[in-house]
């Protein structure tokens, strides 16, 4: 069989589609964290670009489209609550979903009030990263 007639397993093809090439935006100060996210992001079908501060985030989100964003609480320059407000206070209502390694309800409480939709605890486990961001990405 030449390179041309390979095909792609259907169980793998699936897998690859699922983020129908929809483009995420990571933001995180942690390089490791970005890397791993990229990586599982990009195993499901999104296409994913990144930002270590806020303030990075905040300029790619005005220069492009992105169907989520995956933001970190605890970030140098301007953290992800700070830019998390800002990004609703522009009614850019892209779904975002924020992580932190503080667990508590408190931190929750005042994402989901300042417009997530959803919170991941680090560290993140990957089938709750898969479900949450095939639910309100794909």
């Amino acid at each position: 069989m030449n390179v041309a007639q390979t095909s792609i397993h259907p169980l793998h093809q699936a897998r690859v589609n699922l983020g129908s090439g929809k483009r995420i935006l990571i933001v995180d100060d942690q390089e490791a964290v970005l890397l791993f996210l990229q990586d599982r992001l990009e195993q499901l079908g999104f296409v994913v670009s990144s930002a270590s501060n806020g303030m990075e985030g905040m300029r790619l989100l005005q220069e492009h489209s992105f169907d989520g964003v995956l933001l970190d609480l605890e970030m140098p320059v301007m953290n992800g609550l700070t830019m998390l407000r800002e990004l609703r206070k522009q009614t850019n209502d892209v779904p975002v979903i924020v992580m932190s390694a503080d667990p508590t309800r408190t931190t929750m409480i005042k994402a989901i009030e300042a417009g997530a939709r959803d919170y991941l605890t680090k560290p993140i486990s990957n089938v709750i990263l898969k479900y949450k961001c095939l639910r309100l990405f794909a």
